[in-house]
């Protein structure tokens, strides 16, 4: 899952939120260096990955991708599940998605001096381009996946993979839902479950 998805799976915790954020950038027991409600959000960062990429519909999703984008599908598959929850955004929350973007980048602000030196030209990069609003539409979704593609060595033709998205769009929108509940559904069980023995 890609950004916007990682942060609404987090709940309401702003320590949980922020681990999650970080997550990627935090190796092995590294996450054992913070405090127990940001270890928690990066252990969940990890629960969601795995429970994605092992999914049944995400891979499926993903397949889709293979033929013409056979390394990067994956990438391209957690960018246009954003975008999916930008468009179906109201059958998973109340919060109204402005409301939600701009509470996201406020609260991430305030932390910028905590996050790690990998995160931090991402998340600037980020917020100077506003991705979080730029998934709302397939215009801007498709101009990430180009910047993706060339930052990655794959070219800008990568963000010609919204055409194969669009092509089948009807279906992504029904898998992404599918999966979406479950995934909601799995994270909100490892938060209530989630037992830290220290000092949070």
């Amino acid at each position: 899952m890609n950004y916007l998805a990682h942060l609404l799976l987090s709940g309401n915790d702003e320590d949980v939120i922020f681990g999650n954020f970080i997550g990627d950038a935090i190796k092995g027991k590294q996450y054992q260096d913070y405090s127990g409600s940001i270890q928690k959000g990066i252990l969940l960062h990890r629960q969601i990955d795995t429970f994605t990429d092992s999914h049944p519909i995400y891979l499926q999703s993903k397949r889709r991708f293979y033929k013409n984008y056979p390394k990067i599908s994956g990438v391209i598959t957690d960018i246009l599940y954003d975008h999916l929850l930008c468009l179906e955004w109201e059958k998973h929350t109340n919060e109204k998605l402005p409301l939600f973007i701009k509470r996201s980048y406020d609260y991430l602000d305030t932390r910028i001096h905590q996050m790690p030196p990998r995160i931090t030209p991402v998340y600037a990069h980020m917020r100077a381009h506003d991705w979080f609003s730029r998934y709302q539409t397939i215009e801007g979704t498709a101009l990430s996946l180009m910047q993706i593609g060339k930052r990655m060595g794959f070219g800008s033709s990568v963000g010609d993979s919204v055409l194969e998205f669009k092509q089948n769009e009807a279906m992504f929108i029904e898998e992404f839902n599918i999966f979406f509940n479950e995934i909601k559904a799995f994270s909100k069980e490892f938060l209530g479950n989630y037992w830290f023995n220290g000092a949070s």
